[in-house]
């Protein structure tokens, strides 16, 4: 890994074009994942409530998970997602930060199943999330949250 000393400008790969829907723009993007096997990248569209994948050598991004600018919290909707990570399979896992869940979508699937947290119920005991900004799976596939509303970082053993 080399990083140029002394070069301060950043090359845009994932083109601003302005905030909104459209399939050539992000909207907040928060976390993000690089995915080497595509060569791409894997973005929280924050305000858009999606997971979009943005291939460095292309001009748009696809679809990866929830529904372009519609906020919920059934099995295939997001609210507000913050940080999205993959595992080795290619199954992603989604900070579902205003749903106070993480959301396992599997691998080309479109419906994601709640591996933490209560959807729509922030608490702070063991079993529930405030808010979760971040996650990170560690190479045995245990998931850590970071419990943002709770100040705290959760471990949960592999699903």
């Amino acid at each position: 890994l080399r990083h140029l000393s002394g070069v301060l400008n950043g090359t845009v790969v994932a083109r601003g074009n302005g905030f909104g829907t459209n399939y050539t723009q992000l909207s907040r993007p928060a976390g993000l994942y690089f995915d080497s096997f595509s060569n791409s990248l894997i973005i929280a569209s924050t305000n858009v409530h999606a997971i979009v994948q943005w291939p460095l050598d292309a001009s748009n991004w696809a679809l990866t998970a929830g529904c372009v600018g519609i906020s919920g919290h059934n099995a295939t909707l997001l609210s507000y997602p913050q940080d999205v990570t993959l595992d080795p399979m290619g199954n992603v896992y989604v900070a579902d930060t205003n749903n106070h869940r993480i959301q396992l979508f599997m691998n080309g699937q479109t419906e994601a199943v709640t591996i933490a947290g209560t959807t729509s119920i922030s608490g702070n005991n063991d079993t529930l999330l405030n808010g979760p900004f971040g996650i990170t799976l560690d190479n045995q596939l245990n998931l850590y949250v970071a419990d943002t509303g709770n100040h705290r970082i959760q471990q949960f053993l592999r699903y």
